[in-house]
């Protein structure tokens, strides 16, 4: 069988690393798997992503055009018109490339909000599904990529959601029933040292990381700053000290309330080992999607305290980890001193954590994977319904359009 991923780029995130692997797996499966880009189509060979996203994120691979471009574009008054035109050309422009480029296959996936009306323009000649990883409407500020985002949630394409929060948004507000595909991680990255419930004793010094994000306010990261600045604030006259580090793609550009340190941009292997090496792993999002560091850091041994919002279809509050509505700066710092104060209890989650990792392999996310495949080529309906339009473009008129057209 042959399947076309549908990618804008070949970006570095974890939404686009999940489908890297996805696409791995495919192929140690036997399936033909091609990757297709608004300017070229590869073939897919396991592990090639690793050399792709380096390619795409390197500096001699910076387009000084475009800096221009931009530079230029934001010293023109009616830049906001400019902004909405050069959108509006740019998914054209995406759009066109993605059907050029597409290869013929038994199974197109479009995998992100740019992608989609490729998808829906190739849906007459394949099983076209929409493998969405985030509702991605809140991703933009400006109003036409809202729409542009938005409107696709309309299309008639299969629909897969990585999430059960995102699978019920698209039920409530779309009146989307989605296929639920959760990400897989790499278990034998993220896994735990063998020693690892050393760390949960009687102790005055306790380990936090966070992930660091100035720029997205709904990442929370101000609110985990005022939750470890209060929750020092209380355990220090007990005695009690919190080490805070951090990482993530930029450093920080000013001063905050509270001290930590910054230890950069982390992947794979290193970003496994900073999991391991914490007591705790502090995740403040006021929303996300299935997101990867609590269930990664789950694997290596890790207590979690993350806030709600979609992380319900692996985090439990008291089981496997600690869980708070996001914005509640009390109940976030009471989670901390909680951990800190109660390692014995921590250690009983922190191992049923470890356990529900372990169903979140690649194998057994790529078997639900197959198995969407398997069910969305059975029900599958090309759409028919354009045949009318298209024979009237091409200047025909036939026998059936008498019905069509009666009232």
């Amino acid at each position: 069988m042959r399947i076309s991923y549908l990618i804008h780029n070949f970006g570095k995130s974890g939404g686009s690393i999940v489908l890297y692997n996805f696409m791995d797996n495919l192929v140690k499966r036997g399936y033909e798997v091609y990757a297709i880009t608004p300017t070229k189509s590869y073939k897919w060979e396991i592990g090639m992503w690793k050399e792709l996203i380096s390619k795409e994120n390197s500096v001699s691979h910076l387009n000084l055009k475009n800096i221009i471009k931009k530079t230029v574009y934001n010293r023109i008054k009616n830049y906001n018109q400019v902004k909405k035109f050069k959108t509006l050309y740019n998914l054209n422009k995406i759009t066109k490339g993605l059907i050029e480029n597409w290869i013929p296959s038994d199974i197109t996936i479009s995998t992100y909000c740019f992608t989609a009306y490729a998808g829906y323009y190739l849906s007459n000649r394949t099983v076209s599904l929409y493998h969405m990883q985030h509702f991605e409407e809140v991703f933009f500020q400006d109003y036409m990529d809202r729409m542009i985002a938005r409107n696709t949630y309309y299309l008639p394409l299969l629909k897969i959601s990585n999430s059960s929060w995102l699978k019920n948004i698209m039920k409530k507000y779309f009146n989307e029933e989605t296929y639920l595909l959760n990400p897989g991680i790499d278990l034998n990255i993220f896994t735990y040292n063998p020693n690892f419930m050393d760390k949960y004793k009687e102790k005055k010094e306790w380990n936090i990381v966070s992930f660091f994000d100035e720029t997205r306010e709904w990442k929370g990261f101000s609110d985990a700053v005022q939750a470890v600045k209060k929750a020092r604030e209380i355990l220090e006259d007990k005695g009690y000290k919190i080490n805070w580090r951090v990482f993530g793609s930029n450093p920080p550009t000013k001063v905050y309330d509270t001290q930590f340190e910054y230890v950069g941009q982390l992947f794979h292997k290193d970003l496994a080992n900073f999991y391991a090496q914490s007591d705790i792993v502090l995740l403040t999002s006021w929303y996300e999607s299935f997101p990867l560091p609590p269930i990664e850091a789950m694997a290596t041994g890790s207590l979690i305290i993350s806030t709600q919002y979609g992380v319900e279809d692996y985090l439990v509050d008291g089981f496997n980890g600690l869980v708070t509505l996001p914005r509640k700066i009390k109940d976030i710092t009471d989670k901390i001193i909680w951990a800190i104060e109660n390692p014995e209890g921590v250690s009983r989650i922190v191992r049923q954590g470890i356990e529900t990792a372990k169903d979140y392999s690649w194998e057994k996310r790529t078997d639900v994977l197959e198995q969407i495949f398997n069910d969305a080529i059975k029900s599958y309906s090309y759409n028919n319904k354009t045949r009318l339009f298209d024979d009237l473009v091409n200047g025909k008129f036939k026998e059936y359009m008498y019905d069509e057209f009666s009232l």
